[in-house]
């Protein structure tokens, strides 16, 4: 899955790749199954399909991965479809011929689906990479270090997506399995990785609850009603004496 541009993360990955910020690499197809199917002649998918047509003629566009003439090797996946469907497309992919996948976070909707989703990879011999960009960013290592060498100092790490309030059904529809494992899962990760959080650690956690919104909207493609947080915050505290904040919003511009 790309995604609708400027929306889609499959999208960015996709621009990337055509503007050639990652030189070692060459997007050869892109994978759109909903937008030049059953979606194409949506709003979303007349965006999604103007983008196709102007994109270069050395790059494919398919509407299913069967579809998709063999590659390489090598040959990476780059799977960033929704979280629900990223089990299936993990194995449609090595099925298909990839040699290395790189799997967009959260990689699925539970620990057991990723647990068996590994355990075929390895199977097949084909490497599996997950990377959370803000573990190496530069403003996340300039707040660590001013942290630690401030006395006192405590981080709260900020995310702010731009949907407009009227998205907002149409976002959680689109990342059904929720704001801490899809946006805020960035921040979680940072809290794993440099503050040593673990399930059996935490002390405590104080919720915000003044800037917290937690909502049920209605999906637009499915009708079906999504709870989720339309911002959340909270402030956590590790038995070894860490303690983090961390606040998220969809529509925080």
């Amino acid at each position: 899955g790309c995604g609708v541009p400027k929306r889609g993360m499959g999208w960015y990955h996709a621009k990337n790749l055509i503007d050639g910020e990652c030189p070692s690499a060459k997007l050869t197809d892109v994978v759109e199954p909903f937008f030049l199917g059953p979606a194409k002649d949506t709003p979303a998918g007349k965006t999604f399909g103007e983008f196709a047509a102007a994109s270069s003629p050395a790059v494919a566009f398919h509407d299913s991965l069967a579809k998709m003439p063999k590659r390489g090797p090598p040959f990476l996946a780059l799977i960033s479809g929704r979280t629900a469907d990223n089990p299936k497309l993990l194995k449609e992919c090595i099925e298909g011929g990839a040699t290395h996948v790189y799997l967009e976070k959260p990689g699925a909707p539970s620990v057991p689906e990723l647990e068996e989703m590994a355990a075929y990879a390895k199977s097949k011999n084909v490497p599996v990479f997950m990377g959370y960009n803000k573990n190496v960013t530069k403003y996340v290592t300039l707040a660590r270090e001013f942290e630690a060498k401030t006395p006192g100092a405590m981080t709260t790490f900020i995310h702010n997506n731009a949907y407009k309030e009227e998205e907002l059904p149409e976002c959680f529809e689109r990342n059904a399995e929720g704001m801490l494992k899809n946006m805020a899962v960035h921040e979680l990760a940072l809290l794993v990785t440099f503050y040593g959080v673990k399930a059996d650690n935490i002390v405590s956690i104080t919720a915000d609850k003044e800037y917290s919104r937690l909502m049920t909207l209605k999906g637009p493609s499915s009708g079906k009603d999504f709870t989720d947080f339309a911002a959340i915050g909270f402030t956590l505290t590790t038995s070894a004496g860490k303690t983090v904040s961390v606040k998220a919003n969809r529509t925080g511009g």
